[in-house]
């Protein structure tokens, strides 16, 4: 599996990163205090809708190879920035 988390992108779009996991995009938004909201992109990286983070979960767990993989990948997206 390939991934990759970037931040600048992320912030760019107005999310704390993006994350680009075999051929799907997604973006995350932490937030401070409340909870954090997930975006599904298109393959131009434009937002196109939220989603729920069960479904963002549920994406994560398909697309990665293990569950080491799905845990370094919390740990990336934790690291932005909060809003």
């Amino acid at each position: 599996m390939g991934y990759e988390v970037n931040y600048t992108v992320g912030e760019h779009a107005g999310c704390s990163s993006q994350i680009v996991i075999a051929d799907r995009i997604f973006y995350v938004k932490l937030f401070s205090s409340g909870p954090s909201r997930f975006f599904s992109g298109d393959q131009k990286g434009v937002i196109q809708k939220e989603i729920s983070k069960a479904e963002f979960e549920l994406w994560i767990s398909i697309l990665a190879d293990s569950d080491a993989d799905v845990q370094e990948i919390r740990n990336k997206l934790s690291s932005g920035k909060k809003y």
